[in-house]
Parts: C-alpha cells; sequence; structure tokens
C-alpha cells in the first residue's frame, strides 16, 4: 500500500463547467502510469458516460503543465485527482457504483469520496456520512407515528452524524432542533439554549440574566411553545442527556424540574422528543436514586443503534481509500477486507488515518500492514467507551461483567458466532433477567443477531479484544 502519486504526467480529465450552484469549474484528473491503465481507463469512461452525459468529454491530458489548454479551463484549486490504478481490474458496473454518487458531488462543488483524515473523531457531514439509510428510516417512522425515541449506542457509534444527518433530510417536514446539552451545568444554562434557539440566536450573557430575571421554568416552557408554533411538528433532539443529567447530581430537585417542565411543554405542543446517549437513562436515574423519570423521560421508545449493514462495506472502504488517497496494490484490498471493516467507522477510520500516515515515510507491504494493525490495536483508544461500560457493570454485578467476558472471548475467535439462546443461558439468573442482559449486550458492544446466531460485526474489535484479553490465536 502506497500514497496516490498525484504528480504522475499523463492522464484523462473530466472537466465540470460552472453553474448556479458551482461558479467555479471542477474536475476529475484520472492519471495514467502505463500501458496497463488503457483498458480500466476505457472501463472508466464507459461506467461515467451515462452520468456525464454526451455534453461533457474527457480531455486527453499529456503534461499536467499543459492543463490551461483545455476548454473549459480547469480550475486548478478544484481538481480530484486519483491514480487509473486504483481503479484497475473492476467491473464497469462497480465502478459506476463507485464513481456515480462521486461526479454527482463533484458537480455540486463537494469532495468526491469520504475521507479517513477528514473524518476521524468528528461530525461527519454529506460525502463523509456512510450509510444509515435504513437507520434514518426506522427513526423517521417512529418520529412520524408522534414516539419519543432514545437512540442508545456507544461513544463514537455515529449518534450525532445520523441525528445531524436526519435533520437535515427532514427539513420540508419537522423542524428539528439539535442541542447537544453536555456541557450545561445549571438548569438556567439549558434554558438559556433553548430561549437563544426559539429566538434564531446564540447563546449570550445578556440571554442568561434575563432567564435569571424572568425564571427559568416560566423561560423553559415559553421556549418550547415558540419552536413548536410553526407549521411543522417540533423534534426536540438532546444529545447525550446523560451527561447534563450527571452535571446536575449535586441538584437532583433542579434535574427532575428541568425534566418535568420540560416534559410538560412537549406534551402541551404536540413536540416530539428524542435523546442520544452512550448509556441507559434508567441506570443513571437509579444511580442517583431518582426514581422513574417524568413523562416521556420515562417512557422512551428504546432503539440500539445497530452497526453498520454488511451489504456496502466493500465498496465504501474503496470509497475511503479513494478519499484518503491511499493506493491498495497487489493482495492489499484482500487483506484489508479481512482484517478492517466500517461496522464501527470510528476505529476504522483511524486505522486508515493510521495507514495514510505511515506511508507517508515508506510503502507498505502485507507484513508491514501486519505490524501496523497489531500496534494500532494495542494503544488505540478507540474501544475506551466499550471497557467502560464493562467496567461499570462489574461494579453492579460481578458475576455478569465476567459471564460477558466469557461470551465475548468465544465470539472473538476467527469465524466464531453462537446461538442466541446460548448466549442468554451464559448469562444467567432468570429468563427475565437473561432477556434484559442480552439486550444490554447487544446494545453496548458490537454483535450482530443474524438470524438466532450472535456474532461479532466489527472486525477491528474482534482483533481488539483478543490482544486486550491476551488471548491466543
Amino acid at each position: 500500500m502506497r500514497l496516490r502519486n498525484e504528480s504522475l504526467a499523463t492522464g484523462s480529465l473530466l472537466v465540470l463547467p460552472p453553474s448556479g450552484a458551482t461558479p467555479r469549474t471542477h474536475s476529475l484528473l484520472l492519471l495514467v502510469e502505463g500501458a496497463a491503465d488503457i483498458r480500466a481507463l476505457r472501463d472508466i469512461e464507459v461506467a461515467c458516460a451515462p452520468i456525464v452525459g454526451r455534453e461533457l468529454k474527457w480531455h486527453t491530458v499529456a503534461n499536467q503543465r499543459d492543463l490551461a489548454t483545455i476548454s473549459p479551463r480547469p480550475d486548478p484549486s478544484r481538481i480530484t485527482r486519483v491514480e487509473v490504478a486504483e481503479l484497475r481490474g473492476l467491473s464497469v458496473e462497480v465502478l459506476r457504483q463507485l464513481l456515480a454518487p462521486a461526479l454527482l458531488l463533484l458537480q455540486q462543488g463537494q469532495p468526491c469520496f469520504p475521507s479517513a483524515t477528514r473524518t476521524e473523531g468528528s461530525v461527519v457531514h454529506g460525502v463523509d456520512f456512510l450509510g444509515r439509510d435504513s437507520e434514518l428510516t426506522t427513526l423517521r417512522e417512529f418520529v412520524m407515528s408522534g414516539q419519543h425515541v432514545l437512540l442508545a449506542a456507544p461513544r463514537r457509534s455515529g449518534k450525532t452524524s445520523l441525528l445531524r444527518r436526519f435533520a437535515q433530510q427532514n427539513t420540508s417536514e419537522l423542524n428539528t432542533v439539535f442541542v447537544d446539552v453536555e456541557s450545561f451545568q445549571s438548569a438556567e444554562a439549558f434554558t438559556t439554549e433553548l430561549v437563544a434557539r426559539s429566538r434564531g440566536q446564540v447563546f449570550t450573557t445578556e440571554t442568561l440574566k434575563q432567564v435569571r430575571v424572568r425564571g427559568w421554568k416560566a423561560a423553559l416552557r415559553e421556549a418550547i411553545h415558540t419552536l413548536a408554533s410553526g407549521s411543522r411538528p417540533l423534534v426536540l433532539i438532546l444529545d447525550e442527556l446523560v451527561f447534563f443529567i450527571d452535571n446536575l447530581r449535586r441538584t437532583p430537585e433542579d434535574l427532575l424540574a428541568v425534566l418535568s417542565t420540560l416534559d410538560g411543554a412537549l406534551s402541551e405542543t404536540g413536540a416530539r422528543l428524542v435523546v442520544a446517549g452512550s448509556m441507559p437513562l434508567e441506570q443513571l436515574s437509579g444511580d442517583l436514586n431518582l426514581g422513574r423519570l417524568p413523562g416521556a423521560f420515562g417512557a422512551l421508545r428504546r432503539y440500539a443503534l445497530p452497526p453498520l449493514a454488511h451489504d456496502r462495506l466493500d465498496l465504501d472502504l474503496r470509497r475511503v481509500l479513494l478519499g484518503t488517497g491511499l493506493v491498495a496494490e497487489k493482495g492489499d484490498m484482500e487483506w484489508l477486507l479481512r482484517h478492517v471493516d466500517l461496522s464501527m467507522p470510528y476505529p476504522a477510520l483511524r486505522f486508515v488515518a493510521h495507514l495514510a500516515s505511515s506511508a507517508y515515510e515508506r510503502p507498505l507491504s502485507i507484513a508491514t500492514l501486519e505490524t501496523e494493525l497489531e500496534a494500532f490495536l494495542s494503544r488505540t483508544g478507540a474501544f475506551t467507551e466499550l471497557l467502560g461500560q464493562l467496567r461499570q457493570e462489574a461494579q453492579t454485578s460481578l458475576s455478569t461483567a465476567q459471564d460477558i467476558e466469557s461470551i465475548l472471548d468465544r465470539l472473538s475467535r476467527l469465524d466464531s458466532a453462537m446461538d442466541a439462546a446460548d448466549v442468554r443461558g451464559l448469562l444467567g439468573g432468570s429468563e427475565e433477567a437473561q432477556a434484559q442482559r442480552f439486550a444490554w449486550l447487544m446494545e453496548h458492544f458490537p454483535l450482530t443477531l443474524d438470524g438466532h446466531r450472535v456474532r461479532i460485526a466489527s472486525r477491528l474489535f474482534q482483533q481488539f479484544w483478543r490482544i486486550h484479553r491476551g488471548l491466543t490465536p
């Protein structure tokens, strides 16, 4: 594996002329190294033909320094360069699936491919958002039917990115207000944020002063009524609510008052509530001796965000390599597909970004890839949240935590799967307790249920767990 060579002299250029949405030219330059690329280049042009149409033509580039002679003249800062070698050996149909969305994004003046170096650890948008179409559909169905939802998954699983995508896709039907509540330390601060949103403003000290003068309860209720006053139903999304609850643990009376006041306003306006969190609300409520949470907060429909579907993982991984500038050479792609997938996007993108950094120093052979993977898994913090959940469970029930470790040990064997009934049986307790523990396990770890068989969905986590536990192959 190596970095893309963008200095290759010759290639084929597709120039997309300016439009109303994109006032500057955007271009795709396919770089050719030798005769072996000619057939692949022809297949690429065939694959792109239905998308680019007859009015757009490929231009032969004898030397990159002569791009100024092409009409319409390409904007040097808007040229996406790809080596033909990166696409060699793919069928026309696969090329079309790979390049069709890229060309549409190029026409809109956006990046063509997702990049591991651009997305790791941050909220992703646009082309960097991977998959989740079925999850977005499910969430929409819940909300449109008037349900309040808890979107549950470990941190770094893509909850925030999915909810922001949800808000972008449903603007014509819903008025979605997204609030990251993790940083708020008081009921007044949280209310001030909602008041500012209801006025189309941002949080200011002056708004906080007004909330204190009026009283936060009345201000909170009025803010929700204002936000819900339009023709579209209000969907209030509270990201990482458990951290806000934890921040108010010193004043539980204020905490319950916030939730009760907010629940009352949501009920009065018919608004929907979506809560995203990395730990169950009832667990934190029990830890704080709050009892049953009021109204909608105590009756949220739990939707556990599953690992990314496998049907597009190979294609999406190729797209990530293209966006990151990594060229998979002979045997590299097969190695990647055996060891890496995007079921958990965050650790996978961290590893691809790590490879890109290492490739700056030298090309990466298969043996080097093996070494880099082992080193990455030995020191990565990408799975810290999962281990934290297990530590939390151990403090509640040591035997259950040990049972979970035993199950993960068995599942971490290559190509290993277990019958769901056997997993429940290993968790011990009554049938009801087994069902609850099984649901907790499936929600907090990257596991998937295929029929009645449970397996680890993330190849990276499977290998990480073996290293973490010191298990032999």
